[in-house]
Parts: structure tokens; sequence; C-alpha cells
């Protein structure tokens, strides 16, 4: 999981624009956990492993950054295709929503 924490601080910054504690922000709103900066140290060395949400949440964040950086573009219907294969969604079109 070190890989995937690394990889979604890298794409948070790269892709996203953001600054580590703005990617702990935005992955505080989406999961609602309590994560620290020094959390954030631990999962990157290894010590301890996010939540099932935090690493749903990671993979989905960096998911597109890893696409583009393999150079596999893929069209909004691809995404969709792929997504359906990691998430559950409720809803429809503009309204749908990752449980």
């Amino acid at each position: 999981m070190k890989q995937l924490v690394e990889s979604w601080l890298r794409a948070e910054k790269h892709y996203y624009g953001n600054t580590q504690a703005r990617a702990i922000r935005l992955m505080i709103e989406a999961t609602g956990q309590r994560i620290t900066h020094s959390r954030l140290s631990e999962w990157k060395r290894g010590k301890y492993c996010p939540s099932v949400s935090v690493l749903s949440e990671m993979l989905w964040r960096t998911l597109p950054w890893v696409l583009g950086q393999a150079d596999l573009y893929v069209s909004p219907e691809q995404q969709d295709k792929i997504d359906m294969k990691f998430w559950v969604f409720k809803g429809e079109g503009a309204q749908r929503e990752r449980c």
C-alpha cells in the first residue's frame, strides 16, 4: 500500500495541483476520517495501512493520473466502464455517486 499512498500524493500534486495539506483535507471530506500529517507519514513508511474507505478514495483519485502516466488516454465512456469494475454506484448520469 505504500506505493498507492506515494502515487496518490503525486497525483494530487501533479494532476490536481493540490498541496499535501489540501490533499489531506480533501481525503477527510471524502471519507469523514481524521487524518493527520503524521498518520500520512506512517502510511508512507508502511507502518500502518489506510482504511478501506481511504484506500478506495486514493485509488479513485489516482487512477486517472496513472492512466495518463502510462499514455493510456481513455474516453469518458471507457472511464465509466473502468470505474464500474472497482466501485458501486447509485443513481444515473450526472446524479451518479459512489457508494
